[in-house]
């Protein structure tokens, strides 16, 4: 057990942060009295940093935006400007930087970068821990129900559009008309003919709520014409050939996309934590 957490390359990477702001205290400790442990969250600190965050260097525009926010934003924005600030630091330790702001977030960035890639490493997957995690987070790979049909359309700015949809409802029942011969009938159609394996939310896009409603309804035949149905474009006769419902796939059906979640989920907390670490190095007055 000791020798595991010995080995452990986020406690290396904890101890390589102390040792260097450890070093950076005694050298700079007695510099004009600043405190290299503290940081300092004061108004104009924040201001800085609203302006450099959105690129947009308007001091009165930045000071607005500080003064109306609410508590919890602004205890938002005092944990990004620490998290940051105590990033800058640690990579000035290690001569990362110099003083400069845009080569300060790259910095950060590297920081970042570094704890990403420790973090990585240390990562275990197994069947045990991938089964976990995909049953806790199983409703992400909800599959939404699917419908393939074809239609004829008619125009209802056309002559007696109802009767001409009853006149061509019954030919194509009698005739047998399949799928792929639908085409050749109906007036012409802004969209598709043709739609396979088209969420609710794609055929409404195309048609509207109320027909995808009444689709929902229908029975899958490849055999049999249904209609007229009312869209927000005219009348249409359907056939719908297949419906597939609303399902959570096995693991067994999506492992490799479940592992590359996990694996960047877990990647993002380990890589937090050893940054969270560095960030605990530092103490945070805050003069607002």
């Amino acid at each position: 057990m000791i020798s595991k957490f010995i080995r452990d390359p986020l406690l290396h990477f904890t101890l390589a942060g102390a040792a260097v702001f450890g070093a950076h205290q005694l050298i700079s400790g007695g510099d004009e009295g600043h405190d290299a442990g503290t940081i300092v969250v004061d108004q104009e600190a924040l201001l800085t940093f609203i302006q450099y965050r959105s690129k947009t260097f308007q001091n009165d525009q930045a000071r607005q935006q500080l003064a109306s926010m609410g508590s919890k934003e602004r205890a938002e924005l005092i944990r990004d400007y620490v998290r940051e600030e105590a990033l800058h630091r640690e990579a000035q330790a290690l001569g990362l930087l110099e003083n400069d702001y845009i080569i300060r977030r790259r910095s950060v960035q590297k920081l970042e970068f570094i704890a990403e890639g420790i973090a990585e490493q240390t990562i275990e997957l197994n069947d045990g821990v991938l089964e976990a995690y995909f049953e806790e987070h199983r409703h992400d790979y909800y599959e939404e129900p699917s419908y393939s049909f074809t239609h004829v359309f008619v125009n209802s700015n056309t002559n007696s559009p109802a009767e001409r949809a009853d006149a061509l409802l019954a030919k194509l029942n009698t005739s047998g008309v399949g799928f792929s011969s639908a085409t050749q009938y109906g007036d012409r159609f802004l969209y598709h003919r043709n739609y396979v394996e088209r969420t609710p939310a794609f055929i409404a896009s195309h048609f509207g709520e109320a027909f995808k409603t009444s689709l929902e309804q229908l029975k899958p035949d490849t055999g049999q014409w249904h209609g007229p149905i009312v869209s927000k474009h005219g009348l249409h006769l359907v056939m719908l050939s297949k419906h597939q419902p609303g399902r959570i796939p096995s693991l067994a059906e999506v492992r490799s996309r479940v592992e590359d979640d996990f694996l960047r989920w877990k990647q993002q907390q380990k890589q937090e934590l050893a940054i969270q670490q560095i960030v605990e190095q530092y103490n945070v007055e805050n003069r607002l």
